[in-house]
C-alpha cells in the first residue's frame, strides 16, 4: 500500500508541437490529464471524450452531453468552488447515500466514438466505431470534506455502457484516508484478486489514471493504475472471468461506469466525492505515460508520439528500456526532436527511440533529431536510437541526427557527456556536438547506412566552436557513393578544440577522420 500526499494537478499539453512533462503550457494540440472540450475529438488517430463539467447545468447529470443516470442515485453536477477553486464552477458529486445491485441505471460517462478491446471482444451492440487496442482514463478526484465520511465508497470501471465491466477501482473513505482498491481476475487462480494500491490524502485533489492494453489471447491484457502521475499497480483485466466463468467472449469498453452498490451511507447525501476533468481515450497504441519522482521521469511502456517530449529542467528522463516511436501527426509531419530539454539542465538515459515518418525537409529548430540537448548541461547515456530517418530508408534532407548536443546561446558553455549509446540508421549524423558546448563523447557505437547515393552521412561531428573528447567509440558504415561529397566516420569542422583518442575504432567509412577547418586545437592520443 502506498500513501500519497497532495500534489498539484498535472497537466500535459502540447504547444507548438511540444509535450512538456510535469509543466503547464498554454496552446492547442493534444491534451491529456487535463480539461479539454466536451464531446469526441480525434487526436493521434485516437478518439477522446474529455473535459471538465463547466458547460454542464447544475443538478441531475442524466442526458447531459452524453452522460446517463436513470436511477435514484446521489450523483449530481454541483458548484465545487467553495471546496476546491481549481475545479472551477462545475464538478461531478457522487455518494453512496442511495445504492442498488443494478447496473444499467447507474452513472455512465459519455462514450468514446471508437471502442477498445480484443479482436474477438463482444460489444453487445452498445459500443462501436473502429476497434482500438488501448483505452485510457484520467480524472481529478477528492472528498468533499477533510473529515472522514463513515461508510463512503464508490466504484469506477471501464465499461461498454451496460455494466459489462472490464476493470474495477473502488474508493473507500477510511480513518487514515481514502483507500484505492484494484480488482482483476486471475486465470491461473480462477478467481478475482483485490489489491489495496494507494491511500489518498483526504480533502486534497488527486489525479487517478487507468490504462488498459488489450492483447488477443488469454491472460495477457495489461492494466496500469496511476495516482498523481506515479504508477502504483500493474495488473490485468476481467477478460478471463468472461471466458472461464461465463464461457463468453471478453468485452469491449468505451466509457466509465460510476457505480453505487453495497451498503448505503445515507449521511453522505449531497457530499461524498467530487470528480472533475474526466478524460477518456482509445487508440491503436499506448500513449506516452510516465511516473515521476523529485528528480526522475520514468517511461512506463513503449509508446508513440507525434510531438516533441520535453524534459523539465534538472530532471532525468529514464526510458527504462522502453521505446518511443515518432510518427507524423494527422495532416502534418513531425517537427523537431523526439526528446529535448526544457531548461538549462537535463539527462536522458535507458531510452529507445525510432521513427516512422514521411519525407519532409525542415531547418533547425524544426529539423529532425532523436535526443537533443540545446543549451543544456547533462548526460545522454545508454540509449538506443535507430531508424531516425524520413521515408522507409532515409532521404537527402540534411537532418535526422540521432543524438544532438548544441548551444546557440551567446553565453555559457554547458558540459555534456554522451556515453554508452547505440545509434544506427540515422539520416545525417549519428552524434553531433555543435556550438559553444564542452562534450565528452566516449563508448558509443555509431553505425551508418553503408554505401548510399542519397546523402553523405557522418558518424560523429564536432563543429562550430565546440570542444570535445572523443574516445573508445566504434564508428562504421558512413559512405557516400558519389564523389561530390565525402562521408566521414568522425568530422571536425571549425571546432574549438578536440582530443581524439586512439581508442576509437573505424570500419566501412568513406573516410575515417575528416578535419575541415577544424579551428582551435586538435590532438590524437
Amino acid at each position: 500500500m502506498r500513501t500519497l500526499q497532495p500534489m498539484r494537478r498535472r497537466m500535459i499539453t502540447a504547444a507548438s508541437s511540444v509535450i512538456v512533462l510535469g509543466m503547464s503550457v498554454s496552446g492547442g494540440g493534444m491534451v491529456a490529464d487535463a480539461a479539454a472540450t466536451s464531446g469526441n475529438v480525434v487526436v493521434n488517430d485516437a478518439t477522446v471524450s474529455s473535459g471538465g463539467f463547466e458547460s454542464f447545468d447544475l443538478g441531475d447529470i442524466n442526458n447531459q452531453q452524453g452522460w446517463t443516470k436513470t436511477g435514484p442515485y446521489d450523483v449530481n453536477i454541483v458548484d465545487p468552488s467553495t471546496i476546491d477553486a481549481t475545479m472551477g464552477m462545475r464538478a461531478l458529486q457522487l455518494s453512496n447515500a442511495v445504492v442498488s445491485g443494478s447496473f444499467g441505471d447507474q452513472t455512465f460517462s459519455a462514450p468514446l466514438a471508437d471502442e477498445a478491446g480484443e479482436t474477438s471482444a463482444d460489444n453487445g451492440g452498445t459500443s462501436g466505431g473502429t476497434r482500438q487496442r488501448v483505452f485510457t482514463a484520467t480524472m481529478a478526484v477528492r472528498t468533499t470534506s477533510a473529515a472522514v465520511q463513515p461508510g463512503l465508497h464508490a466504484t469506477i470501471s471501464p465499461d461498454r455502457g451496460d455494466g459489462a465491466r472490464m476493470a474495477y477501482l473502488r474508493l473507500e473513505d477510511q480513518a487514515d484516508g481514502v483507500h484505492v482498491f484494484f480488482d482483476d481476475y486471475s486465470h491461473s487462480l480462477n478467481n478475482f484478486r483485490e489489491t489495496d494500491v494507494a491511500t489518498l490524502t483526504r480533502g486534497a485533489t488527486h489525479t487517478l489514471g487507468l490504462t488498459m492494453i488489450f492483447v488477443d489471447g488469454i491472460a495477457n491484457d495489461v492494466v496500469r493504475v496511476s495516482v498523481d502521475g506515479s504508477l502504483v499497480h500493474t495488473g490485468t483485466s476481467w477478460e478471463d472471468y468472461y471466458r472461464d466463468v461465463e464461457s463468453n467472449p471478453t468485452r469491449t469498453v468505451d466509457s466509465l461506469l460510476f457505480r453505487e452498490a453495497g451498503v448505503a451511507a445515507p449521511a453522505t447525501i449531497g457530499n461524498g466525492f467530487l470528480v472533475d476533468d474526466v478524460v477518456l481515450t482509445s487508440g491503436p497504441s499506448e500513449p506516452c505515460a510516465f511516473s515521476t519522482t523529485s528528480s526522475t521521469i520514468t517511461l512506463l511502456s513503449d509508446c508513440t508520439t507525434d510531438q516533441t517530449i520535453m524534459v523539465p529542467n534538472g530532471m532525468t528522463l529514464d526510458g527504462d528500456n522502453h521505446q518511443i516511436t515518432a510518427v507524423d501527426p494527422d495532416g502534418g509531419h513531425f517537427l523537431g526532436a523526439v526528446v529535448q530539454n526544457a531548461g538549462p539542465s537535463a539527462n536522458v538515459q535507458n531510452l529507445r527511440i525510432t521513427a516512422t515518418l514521411a519525407t519532409a525537409c525542415d531547418a533547425y529548430p524544426n529539423s529532425l533529431a532523436g535526443i537533443r540537448l540545446d543549451g543544456a548541461a547533462g548526460w545522454i547515456m545508454n540509449n538506443t536510437v535507430t531508424g531516425l530517418q524520413q521515408g522507409l530508408s532515409g532521404d537527402g534532407c540534411q537532418e535526422g541526427n540521432a543524438i544532438e548536443v548544441r548551444n546557440t546561446s551567446v553565453t555559457g558553455i554547458p558540459s555534456v557527456t554522451v556515453t554508452g549509446n547505440t545509434v544506427s540508421k540515422y539520416q545525417k549524423t549519428g552524434i553531433i556536438v555543435s556550438g559553444k558546448v564542452s562534450a565528452v563523447v566516449v563508448g558509443n557505437t555509431v553505425t551508418g547506412y553503408g554505401p548510399v547515393d542519397f546523402i553523405a552521412q557522418n558518424g560523429i561531428q564536432v563543429s562550430r566552436g565546440a570542444t570535445a573528447r572523443v574516445g573508445n567509440n566504434t564508428i562504421s558504415d558512413n559512405f557516400y557513393t558519389p564523389k561530390s561529397y565525402t562521408a566521414c566516420g568522425l568530422i571536425i569542422y571549425k571546432a574549438g578544440g578536440v582530443l581524439v583518442e586512439k581508442t576509437n575504432t573505424y570500419s566501412g567509412n568513406e573516410k575515417n577522420v575528416c578535419t575541415y577547418g577544424k579551428g582551435g586545437t586538435y590532438s590524437t592520443i
